[in-house]
């Protein structure tokens, strides 16, 4: 972690919070936030689940997006015979 001036536009507040004095070391830091389990909040957000998602859709490579297509078709099957055998027994 180091020290860098960041524009007011590029930062963005988080639910996450950590009691510290102001201008900790960064032992400290590290300290309070493994104390306060950041990482795992922050994995446990929507936020933090948005990234990984993310990531992992830019890591498929194209026949992973294929099987993807695939998968998310049969789904769509699924759930519409589903629901044309709802709306059946609810037409009688």
């Amino acid at each position: 972690m180091v020290r860098t001036q960041l524009n007011f536009k590029r930062l963005s507040l988080t639910d996450i919070k950590i009691d510290i004095k102001r201008v900790p070391n960064k032992k400290t830091l590290i300290a309070a936030m493994e104390a306060a389990d950041v990482k795992s909040k922050w994995e446990k957000s929507s936020w933090g689940r948005k990234l990984v998602v993310q990531k992992r859709r830019a890591a498929l490579n194209d026949f992973d997006r294929f099987k993807l297509m695939l998968a998310k078709i049969k789904r769509a099957g699924i759930i519409r015979q589903e629901l044309t055998k709802l709306k059946k027994e609810s037409a009688f």
